[in-house]
């Protein structure tokens, strides 16, 4: 609605008008102004609900609401078929199309389904890899939506004794585990994976740790390579040796990756206990001039895989008590709470400080598949807020309380026209004016 000049309601009695009338033209106008606005304000803040029952969602909707008014608004809150009690570990999985979902309960197994309830569902029960204390799992929507690509635990017999080692799988959305073929390297079993978009690209670790608990093998030489697991082919690999910066780090804290306009994979790397690996693919990895070691370092390549945005898992500090004890409060912290550096020289193109009142951890940010936007968790006050931020100055534009749902996930559309918030069984779709 334009804006009503009230002075243009003023009635002049030189104009040969009667001022009788002048305070009832006003009172209807102004009502009408009401009514108008009102509804206007009324279907903006109506997000629509899909599959979530009850009438007490009042609180949660005004909770996810943006503010300041900007580019993003509250459009669907959607109550997701996964079983409520299923480990709520990781935060659900949304296919590219966001028709579908994975959840992965690490001992309970995984459950794939529709994004809506009464619609296709299937559950592996069979125990899957992953890694509890850094909260990651070796699965992957492929960019089709059509699958999942992940990877199971095949048990042989060497020596004796059963040893498992990691095979890849495509996990479809009819209930079948199609089994790919077997990635082998000289330099040992296939330890861990990481995927790379959507196709079946990924960065694998030959040799890098035990499998099921056990010591490393004096005759295994820890690789690392960039792997086709549809077609089990070893794209490029190089041994952790070779990199001599890397003699003193024990072990992958965090990956991520972008594929480029050309198609090449760029992946970032982050050692523990301090040091970052950035491979482009078809050239060699080098160690990268990043400072920034917070354990599990949440974070995430640009678009155009120039960038990296690392959040710094800043908390409060203090005690947790449990089973009804008494304890101080946390002690609030201040300092960094995200960064954006040139991933290829380590300069800080911006940092986001502020104070954490309480205890929390970062969640896995996202940018925006147009480079606009970032979407990162950040302390705020006595809670923990949702910020979409600008990824040019590092400005929060909006924010709103983080739902506690369980461990959150962020993301965008493909096309940057939504943003993503799910954890738990629920999640929340924001529009994002262009």
């Amino acid at each position: 609605m334009g804006k009503v000049d009230l002075a243009a309601l003023r009635i002049s009695p030189c104009e040969g008008q009667t001022v009788k009338h002048a305070s009832s033209i006003i009172s209807f106008t102004m009502g009408a102004m009401i009514v108008a606005l009102g509804a206007a304000d009324a279907a903006i803040a109506a997000p629509e609900q899909i599959g979530c029952y009850g009438d007490n969602w009042g609180p949660t909707l005004a909770m996810l609401e943006p503010t300041p008014t900007g580019p993003m608004t509250f459009k669907i809150i959607r109550c997701l078929p996964i079983p409520e009690s299923w480990p709520r570990i990781i935060p659900p999985s949304l296919s590219p199309n966001v028709d579908f979902v994975a959840a992965f309960g690490f001992a309970k197994g995984f459950w794939l389904g529709d994004v809506t309830r009464g619609g296709r569902a299937y559950t592996t029960t069979k125990r899957l890899p992953g890694d509890l204390l850094k909260r990651t799992v070796p699965f992957a929507w492929l960019h089709d939506s059509s699958a999942v690509i992940g990877v199971k635990y095949d048990t042989r017999v060497l020596s004796g004794s059963a040893r498992g080692t990691l095979r890849p799988y495509l996990f479809a959305l009819d209930g079948t585990q199609i089994k790919l073929p077997e990635l082998v390297h000289p330099n040992g079993p296939l330890d861990e994976i990481y995927w790379i978009g959507g196709s079946g690209l990924a960065l694998a670790g030959f040799g890098t740790k035990g499998n099921f608990g056990e010591p490393e093998h004096g005759e295994r030489k820890p690789t690392l390579a960039l792997v086709d697991a549809r077609n089990g082919t070893i794209l490029q690999s190089v041994e952790k040796e070779s990199v001599p910066e890397l003699a003193d780090q024990k072990s992958i804290q965090a990956v991520t990756s972008q594929i480029d306009a050309f198609g090449k994979a760029h992946v970032a790397v982050a050692w523990a206990p301090g040091k970052w690996l950035l491979w482009v693919q078809g050239q060699p990895p080098r160690v990268v001039p990043i400072s920034s070691t917070a354990r599990s370092t949440p974070s995430v390549l640009s678009s155009d895989a120039s960038s990296i945005l690392i959040m710094a898992n800043l908390s409060a500090t203090g005690s947790i008590c449990e089973f009804g004890a008494s304890c101080p409060p946390p002690t609030p912290q201040s300092g960094t709470i995200a960064e954006l550096r040139d991933v290829s020289t380590g300069r800080v193109k911006w940092t986001l400080s502020g104070t954490a009142s309480i205890f929390s951890h970062s969640a896995v940010p996202a940018v925006s598949p147009d480079g606009r936007y970032g979407l990162i968790s950040l302390p705020d006050g006595q809670r923990n807020a949702i910020a979409l931020v600008s990824m040019d100055t590092g400005k929060v534009v909006q924010k709103f309380q983080q739902p506690g749902w369980g461990p959150t996930g962020l993301s965008f559309s493909p096309d940057s026209k939504f943003a993503i918030v799910a954890a738990g069984t629920t999640m929340a779709t924001f529009a994002i004016e262009k």
